[in-house]
């Protein structure tokens, strides 16, 4: 019996083994493998540091938290069972002590019997009370205080990053209007505050029901044996009763901040209003003092067995603040019987603190108003532009013009034009409106039997160059290039001496790069030319332990046993820029428009980042309820709801070897500088931003949409003004093809801030919401040390300029250009009309309309045939905007 046993232990001890191989060290493995690549992967771009930060800072958050919790549970529990003891009993003077203390006679021979630690048995079965079982033993609160405190702690896990931005956020400088403390406490304190409150009043509501029940257990016991519980019972109970109080009067007290985000004024603006600081406040310090009193008396009965009349009415006045507080009635009454019969003086203040406060939080209150007379009787000569305003109208369209180029300037099947940028550059001289864009790599695109493993990891690795070409163009004439073909090649001195590119906007392939069967560089005149890959940056994966790591991480056997890796090779991964930003600092938020920068040695990246923040006092929020808001026309391209925004990060990545530089924009915004802070390695001060790169950092146009549509509310400062809304404003709109277009800010480059200085901005027509007529005109600068002042030009309110939809009707309406337009028709040519761009030259508002045709066959390039032009309502169509003007000048 002995033997077969022994024979079955040992096989279940064979089985177990087996399976801990076959499955755990399989998960494992996994495991480790995919954490070791993150690790090599972040050190690759010089971020291992970095990497090991938000890794501890978590646990760190998280084991401070549980640290705090354990000490309080267990310091709780500890004098619970030292409470729940008595001592060694078996004097006489004390057995009738107890006799005459309960009236109630014990036999003669009655003793209390304890253990040698003075737990109370019960005498009739020879064991510990339940009370003692429960919390008397020291493994069992140190197991209890440990559970507890992970469960409760746990949410800080979520919310470490919070807890450090608090611990390393500078002040804001900006006081809000109502309580007077720094921004600050706002952003970084108000969700941190809350998260404690709660997990506090968790852990007291869970220590108050243990103790409540281990008390009672142990209460039934003593009363058995005609005893009480010790005085200090009562006294320990008192303690966290109150300190529950205490931690439900915080939250009452953060209520009172968080007034400043009431909504119940919308639309008409955002914030408390007078109801929510006569009313509804005073009714939060009514519930304040209510707690007061219910904590004193509930702490007061407990002890003294004595004071219930007094729990009755603060439980009933408590009841009532509260119940005042949730009765809308009672804050509409006084809305229809106070606040309306006499809104606008009422509401005067509260109206100015939202504005101001918006205007704060989007970064509008230095915007510079201009008057802008309309030159409507000015003569020819007046009406026409400098060469130097001809070469800056961009009459391309970004949306026509990557046609244009995926048809004439792809070369191959595996190369990929994925977007336009829109720059500006000095070109043999001349400073100058440019249109650049990269040619990337997209395997996918090449012929099924081409995408094969090694074609995949070794042989397509990498784009080639870019294409350049000016913004303005003649109809009817060839395409004009800066920069084209393969290798690059320009007559205009362009230069560009590593044309490569490994990481871009497309979602590329992991590759192995260099390797020992080279890489395809580009097709050249006697056939492919190869390449290798010449950078520290990436992953060593030549020795064989790596190999096994990537094996296991890919799932991929072949990356083990390959004999194409060489010493120098390297594993290039998370290729695509903007989605690899938002793994390494996924606290930004990122424009949606990165731009590529072509400089004389190489190709780089510029991505502009946010940060963004919902809890800037009184600001009025974007996106409110993402769309489900039909009043609210403040929306934002970025899809989130804010009341907070700067474009306080700008990134460079090098679109040859990956490396990834931040760099700090905006050194006022308390957010980047508290995350500057927290990682020193990460972000560097703009003075080291490489000086090839500064001449082309431009003004985000998410940020620009966004902040004009705030200010097209909140540009009425005055409070009589806001409250009538009688010039709110609006993005123009035009319809093409049968669909309505919004016409949002788009780059020129122009001399509209200063009349001797040509600058790349950003343009925004604006009209009155409802009507079709121009009201303003925004615009901001992206070059120099005016690079983000924005300033408005705001026409007469009783004249008429006519916006983008009028202009449109009157180009429908043009019988030379019906008729063109007839005939270009009847040979099968499809008409397409590009954007319709608004620009001042000489005073005079001008917009510049460029049309396309495209042919009917199957390659359809489009060619910009014709350019329209209309001033003071009189419109022309011509090959070229030199003729457009002087055809202008003849219909005067």
């Amino acid at each position: 019996m002995g033997k077969k046993t022994h024979a079955r232990r040992f096989w279940l001890l064979g089985l177990g083994v087996l399976l801990v191989l076959l499955v755990l060290v399989p998960a494992l493995a996994v495991f480790y493998a995919d954490t070791l690549v993150e690790f090599w992967w972040y050190q690759s771009l010089g971020l291992g540091f970095y990497f090991w930060q938000r890794l501890l800072y978590s646990y760190l958050i998280f084991g401070s938290a549980t640290a705090l919790f354990f000490a309080f549970f267990y310091y709780n529990f500890i004098t619970a069972s030292r409470l729940l003891r008595v001592r060694p009993l078996g004097s006489t003077k004390f057995v009738l002590r107890l006799r005459r203390k309960f009236k109630r006679a014990a036999p003669r021979n009655a003793l209390v019997i304890t253990d040698q630690a003075g737990a109370l048995r019960d005498p009739r079965k020879g064991r510990r009370s339940w009370g003692w079982l429960i919390i008397g033993s020291r493994r069992f609160s140190v197991l209890a205080s440990l559970i507890l405190a992970l469960f409760v702690a746990y949410p800080l896990y979520h919310h470490w990053e919070s807890a450090l931005l608090f611990l390393f956020a500078p002040p804001a400088g900006i006081a809000d209007p109502v309580y007077g403390l720094d921004i600050s406490l706002y952003l970084f304190g108000l969700p941190l505050f809350r998260t404690i409150v709660y997990e506090f009043l968790l852990a007291l509501g869970i220590l108050l029901i243990i103790l409540s029940v281990v008390y009672y257990l142990q209460l039934r016991t003593l009363t058995k044996r005609h005893l009480f519980l010790p005085p200090g019972v009562r006294r320990h109970l008192s303690v966290i009763m109150m300190l529950i109080f205490l931690v439900a009067i915080l939250e009452l007290l953060i209520q009172r901040y968080l007034l400043l985000y009431r909504d119940s004024n919308t639309p008409l603006f955002f914030g408390p209003g007078y109801t929510d600081m006569t009313v509804v406040l005073p009714l939060i310090w009514a519930s304040v003092m209510a707690l007061v009193m219910l904590g004193t008396a509930v702490v007061f009965y407990i002890n003294q067995r004595s004071g219930r009349l007094l729990v009755l009415i603060s439980v009933l006045f408590f009841v009532a603040t509260i119940g005042l507080r949730q009765w809308d009635e009672l804050a509409q009454t006084v809305q229809d019987f106070v606040v309306e019969p006499d809104e606008l003086a009422r509401q005067e203040p509260y109206i100015r603190n939202n504005i101001d406060a918006t205007l704060n939080a989007f970064d509008l209150t230095e915007v510079e108003t201009r008057p802008y007379v309309a030159a409507v009787d000015a003569g020819p000569s007046n009406t026409e532009p400098g060469k130097l305003e001809l070469r800056n109208i961009p009459v391309w369209d970004r949306d026509m013009l990557i046609d244009v180029y995926r048809e004439l300037q792809e070369l191959r099947t595996y190369y990929r034009f994925p977007q336009v940028n829109s720059d500006r550059y000095t070109i043999a001289g001349e400073y100058q409106q440019v249109f650049v864009a990269a040619r990337e790599l997209d395997f996918d695109r090449l012929p099924p039997d081409s995408r094969n493993w090694v074609n995949r990891w070794f042989k397509y690795t990498h784009g080639y160059g870019a294409v350049m070409s000016p913004a303005a163009q003649v109809g009817e004439d060839t395409k004009k290039w800066f920069l084209k073909d393969i290798p690059p090649q320009s007559d205009v001195g362009v230069t560009l001496e590593q044309p490569a590119i490994y990481f871009g906007m497309q979602d590329l392939y992991d590759v192995i790069a260099p390797n020992a069967l080279r890489e395809i560089s580009y097709p050249g005149k006697d056939g492919v030319v190869l390449d290798d890959y010449s950078s520290e940056s990436g992953i060593p994966i030549y020795n064989w332990f790596r190999r096994a790591i990537f094996a296991l991480y890919y799932r991929d056997y072949k990356l083990f046993f390959t004999q194409a890796i060489i010493p120098e090779s390297k594993i290039l991964i998370r290729r695509n820029v903007p989605s690899t930003i938002e793994v390494v600092t996924p606290f930004l938020e990122l424009d949606s428009d990165p731009y590529l920068v072509i400089t004389p040695k190489r190709l780089f990246w510029i991505v502009d980042a946010y940060t963004l923040s919902d809890l800037y006092p009184y600001a009025e929020p974007v996106n409110r309820g993402l769309g489900a808001d039909p009043d609210s026309s403040m929306v934002s391209p970025i899809d989130k709801e804010f009341n907070y925004i700067r474009n306080s990060v700008k990134i460079v990545v090098d679109a040859y070897n990956g490396d990834m530089t931040y760099y700090l924009a905006d050194p006022n915004d308390p957010i980047a500088r508290a995350y500057q802070r927290m990682y020193p390695s990460l972000i560097k001060d703009m003075d080291a931003f490489p000086a090839a790169l500064r001449a082309h950092i431009r003004y985000p146009r998410d940020l620009f949409v966004t902040q004009m549509q705030v200010y097209a509310k909140y540009h009425q400062t005055d409070p009589g003004a806001f409250y009538g809304q009688e010039d709110r404003w609006m993005f123009p709109s035009v319809s093409r093809e049968g669909q309505v277009q919004t016409l949002l800010p788009y780059y020129v480059t122009l001399n509209l801030i200063d009349p001797a200085r040509f600058e790349h901005l950003l343009l925004a027509p604006m009209n009155p919401e409802g009507r079709e007529n121009m009201r303003a005109i925004g615009l901001v600068s992206s070059d120099g040390d005016n690079y983000g002042r924005i300033m408005v030009y705001s026409f007469p309110t009783g004249a008429l300029i006519h916006g983008p939809s009028q202009i449109d009707a009157l180009i429908d309406q043009d019988s030379d250009i019906a008729e063109q337009f007839t005939l270009w028709g009847r040979g099968g040519a499809e008409i397409h009309r590009g954007k319709l761009i608004l620009i001042m030259v000489n005073g005079v508002i001008t917009y510049v309309q460029p049309v396309y045709l495209k042919s009917a066959g199957n390659v359809a390039i489009p060619q910009l045939k014709r350019v329209i032009v209309s001033q003071n309502g009189k419109v022309a169509m011509e090959p070229s905007l030199e003729a457009a003007f002087a055809a202008l000048s003849r219909k005067e």
